[in-house]
């Protein structure tokens, strides 16, 4: 059983002493490939990992504007913000005060949103284990693990952000295996980039139907094996699209309160049945994780 919160522990420290580091370094601190780190920081500390690292440049920019004499300018800059207005819409947001406000009266920032945000960093992470695990124990879970055989898909590779330009790629794959009598298969969506460390206009997707082995494909249409092996799943009844999200991080966050290894293997949607008017998916969530 992994104990996500002493593998994270590393990142998160480091993170809080150079907000600067880059999401690949800190992954690797905590030994967890960029395609799972995301949803795995997520799941513990309740903060994304880039959502974490803005709010802990603009703590440092806020120290700086109450103790330093810098430009604001010259702040902004060095928060990593290309402009002061994009700087001051940001640090509003997270203090409740402008920037000019901070520095002309620094007496009123405990009262501001500041003080709520302290709660959300890293010392929270520490004091606060023995609840967090409570609540976590508490779930009900809906997450199982299963030792799935291999299946061989043929797919078509969309590139772009998640969840769009589906459609058009669904019925053409549909019309290439209706042709060949092989549209009666499993339906699985296959996703390869983590959002928070590639571009969404690089982020991969393959769109595919299980075909018997040996099954021949040309053009657009790619073959590829899904290997054998041990499967978390978890299973809903998706009726807005925007559900995918939140539903994929519980499916993590189920994985990481069970202490489970992830595996090679891909992390993929398994459709059992799909329908668009209206919308009413029945999809089964599935991460290869380590027997």
């Amino acid at each position: 059983m992994i104990d996500y919160r002493a593998r994270l522990r590393p990142a998160i420290r480091a993170l809080e002493l150079d907000p600067e580091l880059s999401l690949n370094e800190v992954a690797a601190l905590a030994c967890l490939s960029c395609y799972h780190f995301h949803r795995v920081f997520t799941a513990v500390t309740g903060e994304a990992p880039g959502e974490m690292q803005r709010r802990l440049r603009l703590e440092r920019a806020c120290a700086a504007l109450r103790y330093g004499k810098a430009p604001v300018t010259s702040v902004a800059l060095a928060a990593g913000f290309a402009s002061s207005q994009a700087f001051a819409k940001a640090f509003r947001k997270q203090f409740a005060m402008t920037p000019g406000e901070v520095r002309r009266h620094p007496e009123r920032l405990p009262n501001s949103k500041a003080g709520h945000q302290e709660s959300k960093d890293g010392h929270a992470f520490s004091s606060n284990e023995g609840h967090d695990e409570g609540v976590s124990n508490e779930r009900s879970f809906r997450m199982k693990t299963e030792q799935m055989s291999g299946r061989t898909l043929a797919y078509i590779r969309v590139t772009g952000p998640y969840g769009e330009g589906y459609d058009p790629v669904c019925q053409r794959l549909y019309q290439w295996a209706a042709a060949r009598g092989l549209a009666e298969g499993e339906w699985i969506f296959i996703y390869h980039d983590n959002p928070e460390v590639t571009a969404p206009a690089q982020c991969r997707t393959d769109i595919g139907v299980t075909v018997p082995a040996g099954t021949a494909v040309s053009g657009e249409v790619e073959s590829q094996l899904i290997p054998t092996g041990r499967y978390a799943q978890s299973r809903y009844v998706i009726t807005d699209r925007s559900q995918y999200g939140p539903l994929w991080q519980e499916h993590v966050g189920e994985i990481v309160a069970a202490g489970l290894a992830f595996g090679d293997g891909p992390c993929f949607e398994l459709y059992h049945s799909s329908s668009n008017d209206p919308l009413r998916d029945d999809v089964s969530f599935c991460s290869s994780v380590k027997a």
